[in-house]
């Protein structure tokens, strides 16, 4: 079925009107997936835009194409797995190829300590396979190796929703301010014909030389006000650029001028409920869960650990061969193998009864869970802030709607007085003037609208 709370926002997006009918989608899931899923689909049916032009899929699709921060988090994730195998690496033993000659001239001393004149010499080729296991470091480091591993891949989750996110803001303050520049542009095109118009009627003397330059005045202000939301659009769009990575001397610019409010689809009245669901699914509470978990399992490595022996086995499988000065190398060369296997216990720094790490550990558990608090109070209130500003953007977006229409009654009014003789040209422009005022508010508090119900998706986890 056609999801109401998308089709009024989809009439908003570019280059959609010769689309619309045909689309049917059941809204539900992820409202910032769903925005990035349709890229693919609109690039199907070859909705090209110009080569300074972007819109809103375009801008979703590029955001996490090649943003920096999704990239270094990405590169987290890799050394964050690497370093977790090289701790699963450390069970398993390791093997050291050898081949040793030995010559020995004059005085020796043997086992009863008497000193011998001896010359020898030997050979021993040998493969030794080593293992020193310190059971209880090597278990606890497998476990913080893997939750530093689900913490960087929450991580890059956030990142990625970040980038999406600050995209979309950046796109609706570029649109938001090309909005303004099409206002700023009609209020002088206005201002400007009435400043010709009353020029000529006070060359006539007809009209008050003074009114004439007030009404040259109103159009320098419009002029001016021109100049700087044009400066406005540019640094909005060089902005856009940096975010997504594009060249910023190339000027962006909506495909679309029109601004329009979407409709994302209600959220629910129930303020606990989004908090609820925000505290379940944000990934940066997750990536905080995780950062927990591996202060615990460290806190533990250095209470417990020390308690679980190392072992430690060698074996050393060979050849050895020689005999007296003057004899071959290989004289009497035959098998030769060393076997040894022991368990030992740490003592002191980094063992038993190392105190300093135990209290180390257990106060960077205590920051940790600290900072996941902080995580929820900060996820509290960003639901929160952005339940309130939706809820004030749909009461202002009514009256300034209200108040474009009056503004709008009242220039169509004067206009209608003007070319009846009945007002003045400065009546005329005042109401225009409160017209241009309505129109650029109106604007504004869609794009602020828009961009509300983007950011309480973005604050819910959606």
């Amino acid at each position: 079925m056609r999801a109401k709370t998308i089709a009024s926002w989809w009439s908003a997006l570019p280059s959609t009107r010769l689309v619309r009918s045909g689309i049917r989608q059941r809204v539900g899931g992820n409202a910032l997936h769903l925005l990035a899923g349709l890229v693919g689909w609109f690039s199907a049916v070859g909705l090209a835009t110009a080569a300074n032009t972007i819109d809103l899929p375009t801008t979703l699709r590029l955001a996490g194409a090649k943003n920096l921060d999704v990239e270094i988090a990405r590169e987290k994730v890799i050394e964050a797995r690497a370093a977790h195998d090289s701790a699963r690496a450390r069970y398993f033993p390791w093997v050291t190829p050898s081949l040793t000659f030995r010559k020995h001239d004059d005085n020796i001393q043997n086992v009863e300590g008497r000193i011998l004149d001896a010359d020898k010499k030997s050979v021993a080729a040998a493969l030794m396979i080593t293992a020193q296991i310190d059971l209880g470091e090597t278990y606890y480091q497998n476990l913080v190796a893997r939750q530093v591993v689900r913490a960087n891949e929450a991580a890059l989750a956030g990142r990625q929703r970040e980038a999406t996110f600050r995209a979309a803001a950046a796109y609706f303050e570029l649109a938001r301010a090309r909005a303004g520049v099409i206002a700023a542009e009609e209020a002088a095109r206005i201002t400007g014909r009435h400043a010709e118009q009353i020029a000529a009627t006070t060359e006539a003397g007809i009209t008050f030389a003074g009114d004439a330059a007030r009404v040259r005045g109103a159009r320098e202000r419009a002029e001016l006000t021109l100049v700087r939301v044009r400066a406005d659009q540019r640094i909005a769009a060089a902005r856009l650029a940096e975010i997504l990575r594009l060249d910023p001397t190339v000027e962006l610019t909506p495909v679309d001028s029109d601004l329009a409010p979407m409709a994302l689809g209600a959220p629910t009245a129930d303020l606990s409920a989004l908090v609820s669901r925000a505290l379940a699914v944000r990934p940066e509470l997750d990536e905080a869960a995780a950062r927990l978990e591996a202060a615990r399992a460290l806190h533990r490595g250095a209470t417990k650990g020390p308690l679980i022996p190392t072992i430690g086995a060698q074996a050393s499988l060979g050849g050895l061969g020689g005999g007296p000065s003057g004899s071959t190398w290989t004289r009497d060369y035959g098998y030769s193998g060393d076997y040894s296997l022991g368990v030992s216990w740490r003592v002191g720094p980094g063992g038993l009864f190392d105190k300093n790490r135990e209290r180390e550990t257990a106060a960077r558990e205590r920051q940790v869970e600290f900072e996941q608090e902080k995580v929820r109070d900060l996820i509290r209130r960003q639901v929160v802030e952005q339940h309130a500003r939706l809820g004030s953007f749909t009461a202002q977006i009514e009256l300034a709607r209200k108040t474009l229409e009056a503004a709008d009654q009242t220039a169509r009014l004067s206009r209608q007085r003007r070319e009846t003789g009945v007002s003045a040209a400065l009546e005329d422009l005042l109401a225009e003037d409160e017209l241009a005022r309505a129109r650029r508010d109106y604007l504004a508090t869609i794009a602020d609208y828009n961009l509300a119900q983007y950011a309480l998706r973005f604050a819910t986890g959606e």
